[in-house]
């Protein structure tokens, strides 16, 4: 008997149930059946035992791993790496499927696992994060993050460097190894199998493949979860690294068998992506509700002009008008629901404004239109006479600013005189001639006001322009 027999043999008398590590009930103490009269048994053996191992009683997570990660993650989050700006981040990887890290180490087995030495738990070193975002930020082809040959025919970039490091020296960030995250009581270590359809070419060539060459199963364990992921350095750097291994974890995949799908992983947002989204979110949210508002209102427009009755009803139809009309991006949408009132109407609003609304219920009319101007008649020409020409438009002269008013509209205010208080328009209805004067006008302010001409509709300002030198 050798001494690895004897030691399995001691080993057996101990209870399978008071192990918690992993690693020791896969390297000391997994039940080999005795293949040593029949050689071709031997996959099948290690496919036997793994199963039986697997079966026998579920591995549990060991009692104080819980508290170790606890403890761990509190520390990371603290470590700064002794560096200006230097910092931690933290964030969480989840398998989607299966995967499979460090399946050729050395092992008393023909495949490996990555467990950790002290629990016995699955994890990912940080050696293979840090070569899975160093392989993705060179396949994006970027000059600057680009790895160095094999030949020195092209150099590293210097980002990359910066990053990753290279012969000389270590990159700006540490990648930690990633601890699997206790959930559950059992441990998720799962059974797999990889088939060689045609050993004896692969290991000597010999013969060539053919469909008579026996299939050759070789079991191995995988294992699933979430990874707690740390990386430390200055932040910039950090978030860098983090996007790099966004990437790799979902396109290309972590460890062994990648091109048959292991090892992808969806990383958890950072706070900065999470506080963009929900920034965008509420925004979106906020646009959505304005637009809801918006067409609500145009539906009660439509509602007030089919409800108004006449004298009847008049001053509520029109005050509730007047309301609607404080959201700025309804005016054409007003100004149609007056004129359609108008129409249904036309005697009585004429009284209603003239006798009964406020003044600043007429001047809301006016601004809107609701009484349309009716173009005076052309004066007959005698013949032979020629018609007396029309008086040439007065301007005056005055100071001016466009700014917003307590409604947020944009609003021309204009001095005519010396002394005089500005006078208010809305620069809807007020005519701006001359290139670059409403640029002006909106860098301009009651303290640097723009010279101007000013032209007149009775009392109030009707057009603006550069004054006449």
């Amino acid at each position: 008997m050798t001494a690895t027999d004897g030691r399995r043999n001691d080993l057996k008398k101990i209870r399978r149930l008071d192990v918690q590590h992993a690693g020791l009930l896969l390297d000391k103490m997994l039940v080999w059946p005795d293949v040593r009269e029949d050689p071709d048994g031997e996959e099948a053996a290690s496919k036997e035992a793994l199963r039986a191992l697997l079966e026998a009683a579920p591995i549990k997570v060991p009692e104080g791993y819980p508290r170790a990660f606890a403890r761990r993650q509190a520390l990371l989050e603290q470590l700064t790496g002794g560096i200006e700006r230097g910092g931690t981040q933290v964030r969480r990887a989840t398998a989607k499927g299966r995967l499979v890290v460090n399946l050729g180490a050395a092992a008393v087995r023909e495949t490996n696992l990555a467990l950790l030495h002290t629990w016995g738990v699955p994890y990912l070193p940080g050696s293979a994060l840090k070569g899975l975002a160093s392989a993705a930020a060179h396949g994006a082809g970027v000059p600057a993050w680009q790895k160095a040959d094999d030949k020195n025919t092209r150099l590293q970039g210097e980002d990359h460097r910066m990053l990753f490091g290279d012969t000389s020296e270590s990159g700006g960030v540490v990648f930690h190894d990633a601890w699997w995250v206790p959930e559950g009581n059992e441990l998720p270590l799962d059974l797999d199998t990889m088939t060689v359809h045609h050993r004896s070419y692969y290991q000597d060539g010999a013969s060539p493949p053919a469909d008579c060459d026996e299939p050759n199963p070789v079991a191995f364990l995988t294992t699933r979860g979430t990874f707690l992921i740390a990386l430390t350095g200055p932040e910039e750097w950090v978030e860098a690294a983090f996007d790099w291994l966004d990437v790799g974890l979902r396109h290309d995949g972590i460890g062994a068998k990648t091109a048959a799908g292991y090892g992808r992983m969806a990383l958890d947002k950072s706070p900065r992506q999470r506080e963009r989204e929900e920034r965008e979110e509420a925004e979106r949210k906020q646009r959505e509700q304005e637009k809801q508002r918006a067409e609500a209102r145009r539906r009660r427009l439509s509602e007030l002009v089919a409800m108004f009755k006449g004298k009847s009803n008049a001053r509520q139809v029109f005050e509730e008008v007047q309301q609607i009309s404080a959201d700025e991006a309804l005016d054409d949408d007003v100004r149609k629901a007056l004129r359609d009132l108008h129409e249904k109407g036309k005697d009585c609003w004429s009284d209603w404004l003239k006798r009964s609304a406020s003044p600043e219920q007429r001047a809301f009319a006016e601004r809107f239109r609701m009484m349309p101007v009716e173009s005076s008649p052309r004066p007959a020409v005698q013949p032979g006479v020629a018609p007396a020409p029309s008086s040439a438009i007065s301007w005056e002269r005055g100071l001016a600013w466009i700014a917003r008013d307590q409604k947020n509209r944009s609003t021309l205010y204009c001095v005519g005189a010396v002394g005089r208080k500005p006078e208010e328009r809305n620069l809807k209805d007020v005519k701006i001639e001359g290139g670059g004067l409403e640029e002006a006008l909106r860098a301009a302010g009651p303290n640097a006001p723009v010279e101007v001409e000013v032209q007149r509709d009775g009392k109030k300002v009707a057009g603006i322009r550069p004054p006449v030198r």
